[in-house]
């Protein structure tokens, strides 16, 4: 017998049950603590987590994945602790060499006793009598096969059905269920279940707090509860008994294994609730091994999954297509709603968006809201039941759906009502980044209304998830058919006074201005984020939230956000977000690293596309450089030819000219001849003025030059003279109105002021091409004053956009076609108009016309 008062703690690790019950008659059960495990990760856990004094291992057990022996496992882990390993005649028949600590052990009851003796260092003397029966019970067989068959299971949903299935068996209850928490709600969802109907357990969740399964959760503590009456489980789940226990691994419960019996009056006893706890120990090991599986599974599928992504990033060079392909994988690998790009500018703290995608389906009710009151052309759209297009570059555009447009980065939208049946369900906005040449027609639009109809529809199960792949492929067939970037679309609400967005489906991309911008002046806590490249994670439902982070929710729609800086070079060239318009969450270190290697590449890939889009401009405004220059040479070559050809002709037109003064002089007036001759005359003077004009424009000018006094009158009139007949042969009104008293004189080269006016009076002529009532007006006069000549020449025609009002003085700026036009003829007006010391500007407006302003100084004297 023992004589120590301290108890042997003495653990049995076999799935036999016989091993078990042979072991037990050996000691003495007042002065010996024992445990017993009954699988292979089973015994690694207590070892590795529990004291013990002396271990009972049976030898054939193993590990099924290493082959291993339990035995070898053990003695190696805890190379101190005493491991006895039972056979059926003490032999060992592993190769491998025995740890000290190993001892083989036959199954047999005097020969346990002396192992024991010997690893404790004490005598056990009890007599033990040999042959004895043992009672086996039904109920620890399901256990050990229960155990047996989880060590072959790795799959987590096997391995809790098998578990509740066992429960149910063990406790003959009419259900069985095992519910697992959900952290970010705050509930306990039912993950395995038997017996109970499927419509009940579809939305099965049980608050953590004020609820029994909510006890055992908190407490660790199995609740046990019959014929008192009927139980709540939940709200409107009633049932007679019940018993549920606690699944704890390492100290930590991870979940609830309970039995309800709810029809029969049949109760639980001590017995089921000793079996149920042997089991959810079993389970809790389960549980776990499937886990970690789980997440080993997980990390592959992550590392194919950016593999894959970071193929499909790098697979094409051209901007216009990596920036929204970036967005999607990131959008992919983080499975969120969307993801969007913006490009970082310091010196005006900014935000500009280059790049969104966007697959965002709002839960009903929690989307965007727009209030109708200054959503004029919405209302319009609505109320008419017709489809409007909206155009930012249209002058009479409300300034509520300018604004609308400018902050969503479209240049044209379509506003498209929904009409169900006769009720108005609400709009589909259909936007464009650049602005189309024609929005879609009447009978796309009814398409279009069939199709989100349809969409609404398949929306009404929004749980399932392939239905809700059809929803985003029906909307990507939409934008595609009507040339649209991205859809988005809105319900009425119930006061008809706003709109709730319910999906935003499709991309834009701004590789320039104008963008939509986000302005992060008011916002210390984003730019410090940018500078110190720290991940912005949050929640809208957080209790703490800036207005820098708040602001990034409003912007980008959503309910959870991570933001990543975009970091190329160990400088911030932007900001990545990722956006969950469904769910409030706080994304984990996983997400985080993940989304940082997938940024790191996005990184990489988008400067390899800016670098090549870099190139291609720059190979493109090379070769039109290049045409400009050959068609610059030409008409150079055309005005050398001109001068040529107006010196070859001067030449007989004196001869014409003086023969027939000499003719005139000789002829009386009344001849039949003399008018003739008068009129040959008068035709060689005026050949002859068109060739010296021609000669002063082609002449070229030396920069060396000295300026003259010049006549900017004589000037116009000679430029006029020249191309008016021209214009007017195309129906153009040439409208000069010049001072008839002389004026001061301009101080310039010969022929400069000469290719100001023809390059004016020839661009408005361009522009007037095709038009009726087209006319050119030419105004000059004297602003004593400033002691400046002000001309200016207006046309009635098209007008400039105002976006290319500031390039249009550029060199090689032209809007017409290649080979009509070099880009320097206004480039080349500023220049003169400048040499002389005066200035040209140009005010526009689109569909009134266009006037340019020449301002030239009147100095006295040559300075």
């Amino acid at each position: 017998m023992m004589s120590d008062t301290e108890p042997k703690r003495i653990l049995i690790v076999t799935s036999d049950y016989i091993v078990v019950e042979t072991v037990r008659q050996v000691l003495d059960t007042e002065g010996f603590a024992v445990q017993t495990a009954y699988s292979h990760m089973d015994g690694l856990y207590s070892v590795e987590n529990g004291e013990f004094d002396v271990v009972l291992v049976e030898a054939a057990m193993r590990d099924h994945r290493t082959g291993e022996t339990t035995a070898l496992a053990l003695a190696r882990l805890r190379e101190s602790l005493p491991v006895l390993a039972l056979t059926d005649n003490g032999d060992w028949k592993e190769k491998a060499r025995l740890p000290a600590n190993l001892t083989p052990t036959p199954l047999d009851k005097i020969a346990i006793e002396r192992g024991l003796s010997a690893a404790l260092r004490i005598p056990i003397g009890r007599e033990v009598q040999s042959a004895a029966v043992i009672p086996f019970s039904d109920e620890i067989q399901t256990l050990f096969d229960l155990s047996k068959s989880l060590t072959e299971v790795l799959d987590l949903t096997e391995v809790l059905n098998r578990v509740v299935e066992a429960a149910r068996r063990l406790t003959n209850a009419e259900e069985g269920m095992i519910l697992l928490p959900d952290d970010d709600a705050g509930q306990l969802y039912l993950r395995a279940k038997v017996g109970i109907d499927v419509e009940v357990a579809r939305n099965f969740r049980v608050k953590t707090e004020d609820t029994l399964a909510g006890h055992v959760f908190h407490g660790g503590k199995p609740v046990l509860i019959g014929a008192q009456g009927p139980q709540k489980v939940k709200t409107e789940y009633l049932v007679n008994a019940l018993l549920y226990v606690p699944i704890n691994y390492k100290g930590e419960c991870i979940g609830v294994l309970g039995v309800n019996n709810k029809n029969t009056e049949a109760v639980f006893n001590p017995r089921h609730q000793e079996l149920l706890a042997s089991l959810a120990t079993f389970a809790a090991i389960a549980i776990e091994n499937a886990r970690a599986h789980e997440e080993v599974l997980e990390h592959a599928r992550e590392l194919q999954m950016l593999v894959e992504a970071s193929q499909s990033v790098n697979a094409s060079v051209s901007l216009d297509r990596t920036l929204p392909n970036v967005c999607e994988q990131l959008m992919l690998v983080l499975n969120v709603h969307r993801a969007e790009i913006y490009e970082w500018r310091p010196e005006r703290s900014h935000l500009a968006a280059q790049a969104r995608y966007s697959h965002m389906i709002w839960p009903p009710g929690q989307g965007p809201v727009i209030d109708l009151s200054s959503r004029i052309l919405v209302q319009a759209a609505l109320l008419d039941n017709q489809a409007i297009a909206v155009r930012r570059s249209d002058e009479g555009l409300p300034a509520g759906e300018r604004e609308y447009l400018a902050r969503s980065g479209a240049a044209a939208a379509q506003i498209v009502p929904i009409v169900g049946g006769s009720q108005m369900l609400g709009v589909a906005h259909l936007y464009y980044v650049m602005e189309p040449a024609r929005l879609p027609e009447a009978e796309l639009v009814q398409r279009v209304q069939h199709l989100i109809l349809e969409v609404l529809v398949s929306l009404s199960n929004q749980s399932n998830p392939t239905r809700l792949q059809g929803v985003f492929r029906a909307v990507e067939e939409i934008n595609r058919l009507t040339g649209a970037d991205w859809c988005e679309v809105a319900l009425l609400a119930a006061d008809k006074q706003s709109l709730t967005g319910h999906l935003s489906v499709g991309q834009g991309v701004w590789l320039t201005a104008p963008q939509p911008v986000l302005d992060l002046s008011p916002y210390p806590d984003v730019l410090e984020a940018l500078r110190a490249q720290t991940p912005i994670n949050k929640q809208a439902d957080s209790k703490i939230m800036s207005a820098g982070i708040r602001a990034l929710l409003d912007t980008t729609q959503g309910r959870s956000i991570l933001g990543l800086p975009l970091v190329q070079r160990g400088t911030v060239q932007g900001l990545v977000l990722f956006v969950d318009a469904r769910r409030n969450r706080i994304f984990n270190q996983r997400d985080v690293d993940m989304a940082r290697t997938m940024v790191a590449q996005a990184a990489t890939a988008l400067e390899n596309a800016r670098l090549v889009h870099d190139l291609e401009r720059s190979l493109i405004d090379l070769r039109d450089a290049q045409d400009r220059l050959v068609q610059t040479a030409r008409l150079s070559a055309m005005g050398e030819l001109a001068a040529a050809v107006a010196h070859q002709i001067n030449n007989p037109l004196t001869t014409i000219m003086v023969d027939s003064e000499m003719l005139l002089l000789d002829e009386p007036e009344e001849s039949r001849n003399y008018r003739s001759l008068q009129a040959i005359n008068r035709a060689g003077k005026r050949a002859a003025g068109v060739a010296r004009r021609l000669l002063a424009i082609a002449r070229p000018n030396s920069p060396d030059s000295p300026p003259q006094p010049i006549d900017v009158l004589d000037t116009i009139e000679g430029v006029l003279s020249l191309v008016k007949s021209h214009i007017e042969r195309d129906r153009i009104q040439v409208i000069a109105e010049l001072p008839e008293t002389r004026l001061p004189s301009v101080w310039a080269v010969p022929g400069q002021l000469d290719d100001i006016w023809l390059n004016l009076v020839m661009n408005a002529h361009d522009a007037l091409m095709g038009q009726e009532d087209a006319r050119i007006q030419v105004r000059a006069e004297y602003l004593p004053d400033d002691e400046l000549m002000e001309v200016t020449v207006a046309d009635n025609g098209p007008g400039v956009p105002p976006e290319l009002i500031k390039k249009i003085f550029q060199p090689f700026f032209t809007t017409k076609p290649v080979g009509e036009g070099t880009g320097l003829g206004l480039h080349i007006c500023r220049q003169t108009a400048e040499r002389v010391g005066g200035s040209i500007r140009v005010k526009s407006t689109p569909g009134v016309g266009t006037t340019f302003f020449v301002r030239l100084p009147v100095k006295k004297g040559a300075t």
